[in-house]
């Protein structure tokens, strides 16, 4: 069975990009285009999520609190945060919120795709 994964990013574009990598790598994925839309998403079947992919800097509900509000409520998959924002800062709020990963933005597809592989062997 395909792992699933949901891609939260407010740049449709880059949603799209990195929703039809994952595609292709053969991953179910679900998209939102901000973090309250992802929320929704998450909520409709929290258990059935393999990993979550949040950018941080989001209209409605940033990566920050989309994570603290999913993570009040429910058991979490692996979360990574991919960000185009400084590094440092991302690890060490990424610590604080004990991510699994982050992608920096922008991003080589195999380097993306090791963290990513990285993250779902955790949460297996």
């Amino acid at each position: 069975m395909a792992k699933r994964i949901l891609v939260i990013d407010d740049q449709e574009s880059m949603l799209n990009i990195v929703a039809q990598m994952l595609r292709n790598k053969g991953f179910e994925v679900s998209t939102a285009l901000n973090g309250e839309e992802g929320f929704n998403v998450f909520i409709q079947d929290p258990n059935s999520f393999n990993l979550i992919l949040a950018d941080v800097n989001m209209p409605k509900l940033d990566g920050f609190e989309f994570l603290k509000k999913i993570k009040s409520k429910y058991k979490l998959p692996p979360v990574i945060f991919v960000t185009g924002m400084n590094e440092d800062v991302i690890k060490v709020v990424g610590e604080e919120y004990k991510v699994d990963g982050i992608i920096n933005k922008p991003f080589v597809v195999e380097d993306a795709l090791e963290v990513i592989n990285e993250a779902l062997q955790i949460g297996s």
